[in-house]
């Protein structure tokens, strides 16, 4: 019987092919300015404080790391002038696969309390994952909030939690995303 069975398992998960890792993104803001380059990212798993994996940053400016699926803890320390200006862990990171993300998932962190961000992405991507268009956040009465951080393909729009338009001009006709909300201390995805 147990050789049957240990023939069973062998043949049922030999074509069983591993999840590839995900790409995690991070940038990084202290209230709208981005402090991405200047911070330091780890990443544990989560409830560990052992065995963190720096992320470094890429040329895209995001700070990235390939992780499989699961969740994760981040450590952000901030040096300015070589000293430490700020210290923040973001707990319970939840990473898989979303629908439309394409195997990389975006987390933006901000050391100020109460500010939120919103990713902004086409649909259909441009091919050379160039941007050929520009979003803003925009207040009810038009008066502009923020504008579009560029990214790899998406841009990131940086705000006090709250409830917004997007303007989003493109080479054809101008998009406008109505009662979008910024969530605190949380990365939210929209595509137009």
């Amino acid at each position: 019987m147990t050789p049957t069975i240990l023939l069973w398992l062998a043949l049922t998960t030999a074509g069983a092919q591993p999840a590839p890792p995900l790409a995690l993104d991070v940038r990084v803001f202290r209230g709208a300015v981005e402090v991405t380059a200047e911070t330091t990212v780890t990443v544990f798993p989560t409830g560990t404080r052992v065995n963190g994996r720096a992320a470094p940053i890429v040329p895209s400016g995001e700070r990235q790391l390939p992780l499989l699926a699961g969740q994760y803890d981040l450590q952000l320390v901030q040096q300015t002038d070589g000293k430490v200006s700020g210290i923040a862990w973001t707990t319970l990171r939840l990473l898989v696969a979303y629908p439309g993300e394409r195997g990389r998932h975006l987390e933006v962190v901000n050391f100020t309390k109460g500010w939120g961000a919103l990713q902004i992405r086409p649909e259909r991507p441009a091919t050379d994952g160039s941007l050929a268009w520009s979003a803003r956040l925009l207040r009810k009465d038009g008066s502009e909030v923020a504008r579009g951080v560029p990214g790899q393909g998406y841009q990131i729009l940086v705000a006090p939690a709250g409830l917004y338009d997007v303007a989003i001009a493109t080479p054809g006709q101008p998009v406008r995303l109505q009662d979008v909300e910024v969530k605190e201390n949380l990365t939210y995805v929209r595509a137009f």
